[in-house]
């Protein structure tokens, strides 16, 4: 590999000029090798795996072309280079790499890192990115308008007024705040609540603002969260990268293909052995987050105007094929710093307005409006696409039923549709017919019928929506986790969230069953 393929890491360090050569020569064997420079002989590692000390320069006032002092009272810089295959292609090796030993060492803290484009070409980033959320809010050429749900102890109905309210207002986007974290059944309960105040208040105003719920949840049961939110149709998620991990982050925006805004919680600690400009800016990219979320100078945190800009400037910067992402400027910022907060971020940018929207006027929709005026005013050749209006069905519709369980108008499909081929659970000979809710009726529910032939049945799973099953022809089985019931034509059974279920045919005639699900729904889970 050639010099040009290599990592260059840059530390600011704690050191008397006499001593700090051999901390950085400490740096270099630390993080690749491990082991004292006596013993590290063998060429071939030599070449291809031991750090090289490139750069050793003084921290001082700034003059005479130093670079100015360092955090913590760094007096010295060190840039040290890797191998990029050292990285592996991979985010917790990169870390590991840059800085994992020595985070341990006092008086050593990760100032900036640059990867080679053989290297940077192995990380997705963003999913979404600057312009793949303008296209979802259908805002261009200004600032988007963000707010929080808060304080935690409201009641559900009121976390759903308040989005609602937000939207019709001319908000963005309404994020759940980073600690409203409940059981799975209030997690779901507030998702789809504010979706529908959300999705209510669009259809009034013919915008697009987006409800982005929290996802913090352990890891086994974090993929059932994120299901409730893709089958409730939303677009994106707050997460807390430092919480979950930068890693899981990654994944989740690879597996999921939703907008993620990353939450500061947490980031903190990772700062103090790291620039914040690289945290909140390289790292939470190279993990995926659309959207970071960090302390304006104007806020309570104590960030200075210059570590912002540097956080702005890190998010849209060139780094490989990566998309620049959104920077987030939150924690306190007033209404009379609206003008000057647009100035200094540009039209890129996430307003996250939290307390002084909320407390702006009696209603949240006027000061929304408020703020949404402001940012607007500061920004005139804005445009706002509307959103597509879905048409209505002319009419009620009528599906005149056939012999053999068939309807006028609609056609038997597979059980499992070309998306679900690759399902894993079992079935056999079971048809479908989609009746309504498919096919634009502005309908909350979907109404199916499914028949099992003989000696059939369908898969075991469960999933996060309720059903509702009603017996139709024949006589069938409903085996649930804890029972067995037979089921005959008129007989009615409610199957709760997650509740294990198949169906079987045991007889020598059809069975055939209508089930009610939510129209917005998760793909079946393991059983």
């Amino acid at each position: 590999m050639s010099d040009s393929d290599r990592i260059l890491a840059t530390y600011d360090v704690r050191s008397t000029p006499e001593e700090v050569a051999g901390l950085a020569r400490r740096i270099a064997y630390e993080q690749t090798v491990e082991l004292p420079p006596a013993l590290v002989t063998d060429p071939v590692v030599c070449e291809r795996v031991l750090g090289r000390v490139e750069t050793i320069s003084s921290l001082d006032s700034g003059g005479g072309g130093h670079p100015p002092p360092g955090p913590d009272g760094a007096s010295h810089r060190v840039t040290v280079s890797y191998s990029g295959e050292l990285a592996n292609g991979q985010l917790p090796q990169l870390l590991n790499l840059l800085y994992g030993n020595v985070s341990l060492y006092p008086g050593v803290a990760l100032a900036d890192f640059s990867l080679p484009p053989a290297v940077a070409v192995e990380f997705a980033g963003p999913r979404f990115g600057v312009e793949g959320l303008r296209r979802l809010t259908g805002v261009h050429g200004r600032p988007l308008l963000a707010t929080a749900l808060k304080p935690r102890g409201l009641p559900v109905a009121e976390y759903a007024r308040i989005a609602g309210e937000f939207a019709l207002g001319g908000g963005d986007l309404v994020k759940d705040d980073q600690n409203l974290v409940t059981d799975f059944a209030g997690f779901r309960e507030r998702v789809l609540r504010c979706r529908d105040a959300v999705e209510g208040a669009n259809v009034r105003s013919g915008r697009r603002c987006l409800y982005f719920p929290l996802v913090s949840a352990p890891l086994e049961s974090i993929d059932l969260h994120f299901d409730l939110v893709q089958a409730a149709g939303l677009r994106g998620v707050l997460l807390c990268p430092a919480v979950l991990g930068l890693d899981t982050v990654r994944a989740l925006a690879a597996r999921r293909g939703l907008v993620l805004m990353g939450h500061p919680s947490l980031a903190g600690g990772l700062a103090r052995g790291m620039s914040l400009p690289l945290l909140f800016g390289t790292l939470f990219r190279l993990a995926g987050v659309d959207i970071s979320v960090f302390p304006d100078a104007r806020g309570r945190f104590g960030f200075d105007a210059a570590t912002c800009a540097a956080i702005r400037e890190r998010l849209a910067a060139p780094l490989g094929e990566l998309a620049p992402a959104w920077p987030c400027p939150a924690g306190g910022l007033p209404f009379d710093g609206l003008g000057a907060a647009c100035a200094e971020y540009g039209p890129d940018t996430v307003l996250l307005v939290g307390g002084a929207l909320l407390g702006h006027a009696p209603r949240v929709e006027d000061g929304t409006r408020a703020f949404a005026e402001g940012i607007a005013g500061c920004f005139p050749g804005h445009r706002i696409e509307p959103a597509a209006r879905e048409e209505p069905p002319a009419g009620p519709e009528f599906l005149p039923f056939r012999p053999e369980f068939e309807w006028g108008g609609r056609e038997s499909a597979p059980y499992r549709t070309a998306a679900a081929d690759s399902d894993p659970a079992p079935f056999r000979g079971v048809r479908r017919v989609e009746l309504v809710g498919r096919f634009g009726e502005p309908t909350g529910s979907d109404l199916r019928y499914f028949e099992v032939e003989a000696g059939g049945h369908t898969s075991r799973e469960r999933h996060v929506h309720s059903h509702i099953i009603i017996g139709a022809r024949g006589e069938g089985r409903l085996v649930t986790g804890n029972r067995e019931v037979v089921v005959r034509p008129n007989d009615v059974a409610f199957l709760p969230p997650l509740e294990v279920h198949q169906l079987r045919n045991e007889t020598k005639e059809p069975f055939g069953f209508f089930c009610i699900v939510d129209h917005l729904r998760d793909r079946p889970l393991p059983a």
